[in-house]
């Protein structure tokens, strides 16, 4: 194995230990573990289910499940443990953007973009 494929293992069990990764894990258990969230999942999941054998014949039923789906899909964004495990999955996401930029910058020897146009990437700007 080459010494980078090594440094790339290393680095990524570094990653995986990190307390990013560890909250990450930890609100990912919550989330599957709560109830009401996971009964509103499979209620969304059933909903999106029944619109998807729908013939188009029938507009108002149509309507009726789309409107039924984005009710539940509500419910489920409201949740804390949902808000908690996307919170939680976009610091992971920031510490392999910033891990990504330093790599980048060695290879490259340029410093990344100061904007990508996508807030979620930056560090802060202002």
């Amino acid at each position: 194995m080459s010494k980078i494929i090594e440094l790339a293992h290393a680095l990524g069990d570094e990653i995986a230990k990190s307390e990013e990764m560890k909250n990450l894990e930890a609100a990912k258990a919550a989330y599957d573990n709560d109830e009401e969230v996971q009964k509103l999942v499979m209620e969304f999941n059933m909903h999106r289910m029944t619109l998807q054998n729908l013939d188009d014949q029938n507009p108002e039923r149509t309507a009726e499940i789309e409107e039924r789906i984005k009710a539940v899909y509500g419910k489920i964004m409201e949740n804390e443990k949902m808000q908690n495990m996307q919170a939680t999955g976009k610091a992971v996401e920031e510490l392999l953007s910033q891990v990504n930029g330093v790599i980048s910058f060695y290879v490259t020897g340029e410093e990344p973009s100061a904007c990508t146009h996508d807030c979620s990437t930056c560090g802060g700007c202002h």
